[in-house]
């Protein structure tokens, strides 16, 4: 039995090692960074507060919603109606699904204009101005394609993508409709990324934690771990008793 706990112990371990490796590696990467860090949080400024003077003078949420639905397709159904500060000015933050497809769409509360789809000049002014550190643009592109396992997946399109030098080689992902940053990718976030991915043994979407193969490494990694704790109860014990007859 000894034997059998042995060589089960040294080949799940042989079997398991890169795994267990990438599970160890990576939870150290995890627990050493605060994930407000790795988000980027610390480098761009919270959103402006509501500006409340001249509430009064806002058009109803009735008309907002009226002027949305009127450029979209038949069949819009309201789900989110607020109130948001962008560009210093006020508006009606309107998020509704056309015929299946979720939009958003702000509404100038006082004038009842809809934004339009921000150009790259205001896109990297929003992204600038979102800064609280010095910033170096590098690039900017807009985005209209999903890709599997980027940096902007789960955000809808399109983005602007406003890439900087510095700080930290940051990505800002600006939402083409609202100009709000939907997104903050730093040098730091593409490593947690990464070792995301080898945590959850996700090498596509790089979101799916309930996985077959998860499943089966796992597992493995149990045995491995049991079979130790079994192997190693049973040659202390063995070790004790060949002492007590020596003794």
């Amino acid at each position: 039995m000894e034997l059998f706990f042995r060589k089960l112990h040294r080949w799940l371990g042989l079997l398991m090692a890169l795994q267990i490796i990438a599970w160890m590696s990576s939870g150290l990467y995890f627990a050493i960074f605060p994930i407000e860090t790795i988000r980027g949080e610390h480098l761009v400024t919270d959103p402006a507060a509501l500006n409340t003077s001249g509430m009064e003078n806002l058009i109803s949420p009735a008309v907002a919603w009226s002027a949305v639905s009127d450029l979209m397709s038949e069949g819009n159904t309201l789900k989110e109606l607020s109130l948001y500060e962008s560009i210093g000015q006020t508006w009606y933050r309107i998020s509704g699904d056309s015929n299946d497809k979720v939009f958003t769409r702000l509404v100038n509360a006082h004038t009842g204009g809809v934004m339009k789809f921000i150009d790259e000049a205001t896109a990297v002014r929003i992204a600038t101005e979102a800064l609280n550190v010095q910033g170096n643009v590098n690039s900017v592109e807009m985005i209209t394609e999903e890709s599997k396992g980027s940096e902007y997946r789960g955000r809808s399109l399109p983005l602007w993508r406003v890439s900087f030098s510095e700080p930290e080689f940051l990505n800002l992902y600006i939402d083409g409709w609202t100009g709000e940053v939907v997104a903050r990718r730093t040098t730091r976030w593409r490593i947690f990324d990464f070792f995301w991915m080898l945590h959850i043994m996700d090498f596509d979407d790089r979101d799916d934690f309930n996985t077959s193969l998860l499943q089966v490494a796992a597992a493995l990694g149990l045995l491995v771990a049991l079979s130790g704790l079994v192997f190693w109860t049973m040659t202390t014990s063995l070790f004790r008793s060949r002492k007590s007859k020596h003794a």
